[in-house]
């Protein structure tokens, strides 16, 4: 079974070149990517279950991720020989062709043991292409975890764990095809990366080897960049939603994380004329929902009239999506089956925390 406590710190120490990551080379490779198998990029060393990084794959995590019934992710980037991205204060980091970004995910097998044993059940890819952009590809795992398989038709997986009271239970974990990676990542006819940003990653904390420190200050010092990086105190951060920061904080990077790749300028969802963004520290209300009326009527409203209105949780049509099981109503739209408890929770401490102001009120 895999372990999640990966020993970060020997990937950390340099990037080196991993021959998998340039498309159509490589010595002993299969052929062109994507290869067939997870094993034959050669990114983990060791028993392929335990995600063990080879040289030159350097570990991330971000601060506020993107709930996915929960699935537990372990995410890498690992870039050419001799290659280097050049840093952005935001969103905008550019990265080498041949790069990739590795994202593994899991689930506890008993959830009453977060980080204990876990089944890996899919791996996603973006590749760098010189001409494409990023390119997804996804790749499924065999049952007993020993090596994942390429698959762009997406699949259903069964999976099995002792819930939070001992019971035995299963859910179903959707994998997208490939085509659907792209109501997330796209934006302006483009494929943008979500997490290996600035903000997402601009965090103090636990980074998944026992110590604590900066993330963005960790993957410099890996050699990712192609120049010093400014202070961290000086860029944008994101905080944990479910940490002690200030409500408004936490409930902005959570939206973020969550609904911002569709519903933000360029998003597919940019005609609702919400802004889900942290990163303007005064938006206006509205952006956010606040006593704004849909730009659409009907059934994912549920009846109310208001995105959000300030005091009233249940009056809000944001709670009520998110609360939603129904797939033509609930958000996010992918890759969403199981409303986020915590999330919504937050959600509507952040409504009720609002002063009522009485939308519609002249």
């Amino acid at each position: 079974m895999m372990r999640q406590r990966f020993m970060f710190e020997r990937a950390l120490c340099a990037v080196l070149w991993v021959a998998a990551c340039s498309q159509g080379a490589g010595d002993g490779k299969p052929g062109d990517i994507p290869y067939e198998r997870l094993s034959d990029y050669g990114f983990f060393v060791g028993d392929l279950r335990d995600l063990e990084p080879a040289a030159g794959v350097v570990p991330y995590r971000v601060v506020s991720p993107l709930w996915a019934d929960h699935a537990g992710k372990a995410r890498f980037v690992v870039l050419p020989e001799g290659e280097k991205a050049t840093f952005d204060p935001g969103e905008t980091w550019s990265f080498p062709p041949g790069t990739i970004v590795i994202k593994n995910f899991f689930f506890d097998l008993d959830r009453r043991d977060p980080g204990g044993e876990a089944r890996i059940v899919e791996t996603r890819l973006l590749v760098r292409d010189e001409t494409e952009g990023w390119v997804p590809y996804t790749y499924i795992w065999a049952e007993d975890e020993s090596d994942a398989y390429f698959h762009a038709a997406g699949d259903r997986i069964e999976v099995h764990f002792v819930d939070e009271n001992g019971a035995e239970a299963e859910q179903e974990y959707i994998v997208p095809n490939t085509d659907e990676c792209d109501s997330c990542h796209a934006r302006d006819d483009e494929t943008h990366l979500l997490g290996l940003v600035t903000p997402q990653v601009n965090f103090e904390g636990e980074l998944g080897d026992g110590t604590v420190g900066n993330q963005l200050e960790r993957l410099a010092d890996a050699g990712i960049f192609d120049g010093p990086i400014p202070a961290t105190d000086t860029l944008p951060r994101f905080v944990d939603p479910f940490g002690t920061a200030p409500l408004t904080d936490r409930v902005r990077s959570y939206l973020h994380a969550n609904c911002s790749h569709c519903h933000r300028p360029g998003g597919d969802a940019a005609q609702a004329g919400l802004d889900f963004t942290a990163f303007d520290p005064d938006p206006l209300p509205a952006k956010l929902g606040v006593c704004k009326e849909p730009v659409a009527a009907g059934p994912g409203t549920g009846g109310r009239e208001y995105d959000v209105v300030p005091g009233l949780p249940d009056e809000s049509i944001l709670v009520y999506r998110m609360e939603s099981t129904d797939p033509e109503t609930r958000m996010p739209e992918l890759p969403i089956r199981i409303p986020h408890a915590d999330g919504i929770a937050l959600v509507r401490e952040w409504i009720t925390s609002m002063e009522p102001v009485g939308c519609g009120t002249p």
